[in-house]
């Protein structure tokens, strides 16, 4: 006979046994449930017109309208099919994009930016519209695109769609920077998280990968004093949520197998290869939704915009690393087993003038073309009704001011744009409206590319 003593031994010992495989199997459903949005913000404006070309009878506008930048027709890296009435090339700066595009792994959403409501030509003209604040400024336009609503609400669309998902969808760095300027990231109630591919595991003389370390120990206890007084208090909260997060991170770049190829040797490069390490390590440890912003800079290029120097790169040596990196990037996605769970976009503040700029450069415009990539997206299409007619003072010449340049009023608004991705995340239509308060002036509220 089983004495009382043995029975709750027993009894403990299956209990725990099966609370471990409960949390398992709540572990597994998680993994199972994981989903990534990782934003490449090109700070300064990137030259959209310069990166998808058409490559019909359309090319000849092209040429005529920028000499000074005009790439060679016959240097395009084609795209297959016909899409919005024209056939197109891409940059061979961007060649490495044309694969994904050909494997449907990658779309193109043609002449997107900021918008307040749907805009006409004869609107614009007589001032009939509401238009975005300050067009054709950096801070202004960069903030806006990311979701900012202003002074009174100075977070972004990303930071909001996470403030209103459930507390087990965001539980593990929801919102996470590598930018300098990250308001697409930042929420009303949800927590941001900032991340520097070069910051190492190192805080001085503690080790932070490392449990063991009598230096992290006493980090960890410092960032758990408790004070009546408010200043002491916030400074342990603030210690205790950066050494929790440079844990985290320090421990993700210990994880599993190195990303899988040639990122490139700049900033960019390093970021995304960190960052595809640490997604992995997300996913493991349990993060339901997440979303990243990484920025890359030098694309306000009103001078040597076609610059091979190595001191001072143009658009075709800045962009081409930022592409070679995200192809490794999205291998690295794949090599993990995350092919479902992650999408990633580029996306910059305006496009440029189609007109060259005096000094072998391009000037602020509006519109521009953005990229979406990953097993989720619908690859393979350039998204669009009509594309722009490249021609300076033509029909779809939107400068503001004589003599006309060449920029587009965009046909997608960002708003529209961002709301194929939260609802890709799980936010219902009513949410994305609360997220994005001006997407209710749009008839068509999403693009379709996921």
């Amino acid at each position: 006979m089983i004495n009382r003593r043995n029975f709750l031994s027993h009894a403990g010992a299956v209990s725990l046994a099966g609370i471990a495989a409960t949390l398992a199997s709540v572990k597994d459903v998680q993994a199972a449930d994981y989903k990534a949005l990782v934003v490449v913000f090109l700070s300064g404006g990137f030259d959209g017109n310069n990166v998808l070309i058409p490559m019909d009878a359309a090319y000849s506008d092209y040429a005529k309208a920028r000499p000074s930048l005009a790439l060679p027709k016959d240097s395009l890296v084609r795209l297959s099919g016909s899409h919005i009435g024209h056939q197109f090339g891409i940059s061979p700066a961007n060649r490495s994009f044309a694969d994904l595009f050909e494997q449907k792994r990658m779309a193109v959403v043609a002449n997107a930016g900021a918008l307040v409501q749907p805009t006409t030509m004869a609107q614009l003209r007589n001032n009939s519209v509401k238009l975005p604040p300050f067009l054709g400024s950096h801070t202004e336009q960069e903030q806006w695109v990311q979701g900012w609503m202003g002074d009174e609400d100075t977070s972004g669309w990303g930071g909001r769609a996470m403030d209103v998902m459930p507390a087990d969808m965001k539980n593990f760095q929801p919102l996470v920077a590598m930018a300098r300027d990250y308001t697409a990231v930042v929420g009303n109630r949800t927590a941001l998280s900032l991340a520097n591919s070069g910051s190492g595991s190192r805080w001085g003389n503690a080790e932070l990968s490392d449990p063991n370390s009598v230096f992290r120990q006493r980090v960890e206890w410092a960032s758990r004093l408790q004070s009546s007084n408010v200043y002491d208090s916030e400074f342990s909260r603030s210690l205790r949520a950066a050494y929790n997060d440079t844990v985290q991170f320090a421990l993700g770049q210990s994880y599993g197998t190195a990303p899988t190829g040639v990122f490139a040797d700049a900033q960019i490069g390093r970021d995304l290869r960190y960052l595809a390490r640490h997604l992995a390590y997300s996913k493991q440890t349990g993060a339901r939704r997440q979303i990243y912003l990484v920025q890359d800079g030098g694309y306000d290029t009103h001078t040597d915009q076609l610059s091979t120097s190595t001191t001072n790169p143009g658009l075709e040596m800045n962009i081409g690393e930022v592409t070679n990196s995200l192809v490794a990037f999205d291998k690295s996605i794949q090599a993990y087993g995350m092919n479902n769970d992650v999408i990633t976009v580029v996306m910059s503040e305006f496009g440029r003038t189609l007109d060259p700029a005096a000094g072998g450069g391009s000037d602020h415009a509006w519109g521009n073309h953005w990229f979406a990539l990953g097993g989720p997206v619908k690859g393979g299409v350039i998204y669009g009704n009509t594309f722009p007619t490249l021609q300076t003072g033509g029909v779809d010449d939107a400068s503001l001011y004589k003599p006309y340049r060449g920029q587009w009023i965009p046909q997608f608004s960002s708003d529209q744009f961002m709301a194929d991705l939260v609802g890709w995340l799980g936010l219902t239509p009513a949410q994305a409206l609360s997220v994005m308060p001006n997407l209710i002036n749009f008839p068509q509220k999403t693009i379709g590319f996921v």
